[in-house]
């Protein structure tokens, strides 16, 4: 770099000493010029005028030969210097695009230097990471064979268990087999009580219109149990009631203690609502309606356990008609033989 300096330095003084050099040679010619104009005065004092005139204008010509070669001279030089502070340009030029190659290289060394510890510090946490894992690796591994021989235990237990299911299953399958046969046989002496029950009641029964048996349910029509809006039994209600109790007794005694017979009680209404009285709603009059039966036939024998009442209103129609004869056929109270 010091020598490209003191390169620079010695090419910037040419052109200084061009102008020296050509006022160097003007002073020469000056010189010259004095001493040929002197020296032809005096050749002209001895050889005469026009000898002196001739070689003061071959002098002349001599003297401007000379400054043209001095001109040439001083042109070529001053190209010469252009052509070096050119050069002294671009190797300027060329320096600075160095230095900026120079600063970029350093600026790159230095993020790479700072990448490098980056990245050394990433492998040492990686590195910490592994040794960490590889750790926890030991521990599962450990807590793997121990699973897998609490499981091999397992399975073993499971074998001998399913072996105790497959006989449990054995004994379930004859117990619901013994389980179903007896409740067939419990369905058959249920539906043979019923069917006895309800052919004596229709025996019984057999001349009054508003008692009779539907299917599996006995009816009586509200009439002839209460009066229009009332839950009290009328005596002709209560003689019939009688009358069913008495069945029921005679029929009682080849009825199967075990055997789960309730007789539910069912209160009906029609869909007018209830206006006055001393209930509020449908409801309360067909609920109250079964109760008292219930209560009757306790009375008369029958034992409660055997007993239910349940008021159902008027949303279990047997006729969806909108007229007397309809809501006449609506009101009723049914028992029905159920089972626990």
């Amino acid at each position: 770099m010091r020598r490209r300096r003191e390169a620079l330095s010695e090419f910037n003084i040419w052109p200084a000493f061009t102008d020296a050099l050509g006022g160097l040679v003007m002073v020469l010619i000056f010189l010259i010029t004095v001493f040929v104009i002197t020296e032809v005065l005096i050749g002209r004092e001895i050889m005469g005028k026009d000898t002196a005139i001739g070689q003061l204008q071959r002098i002349v010509e001599h003297l401007e030969g000379l400054a043209g070669d001095a001109e040439k001279e001083a042109a070529r030089l001053r190209g010469r210097v252009q052509g070096l502070e050119g050069a002294v340009s671009e190797r300027e030029r060329v320096l600075a695009q160095l230095r900026a190659e120079l600063a970029t290289t350093q600026a790159a060394r230095e993020a790479l230097s700072s990448d490098k510890s980056q990245v050394e510090q990433n492998l040492s946490t990686a590195q910490a990471q592994a040794a960490l894992l590889s750790v926890r690796a030991e521990r599962l591994a450990a807590e793997l064979e121990r699973l897998n021989r609490a499981l091999a235990a397992n399975q073993q237990e499971l074998a001998q268990r399913d072996a105790v299911i497959v006989q449990q299953k054995g004994r379930i399958e004859a117990l619901d087999s013994a389980l179903k046969k007896k409740l067939l046989e419990r369905v058959e002496e249920l539906e043979k009580y019923a069917s006895d029950f309800f052919g004596r009641l229709r025996e019984v029964f057999a001349n009054n219109p508003d008692i009779k048996v539907v299917g599996d349910r006995f009816v009586f029509q509200s009439e002839v149990l209460f009066g229009s809006g009332e839950a009290t039994l009328s005596p002709n209600g209560r003689g019939d009631l009688d009358k069913f109790a008495m069945v029921y007794q005679q029929l009682a005694a080849r009825l199967p203690p075990d055997l789960p017979v309730i007789i539910e009680v069912q209160g009906h209404t029609d869909r007018v609502p209830v206006r006055g009285g001393r209930f509020a709603s449908n409801w309360e009059l067909s609920t109250a309606r079964a109760q008292e039966v219930v209560n009757y036939l306790v009375q008369q024998g029958m034992p409660p356990q055997r007993l239910a009442a349940v008021g159902m209103a008027e949303y279990h129609p047997i006729d969806p008609a909108d007229n007397p004869e309809a809501y006449r056929r609506n009101r009723r109270i049914e028992l029905k033989i159920t089972s626990r």
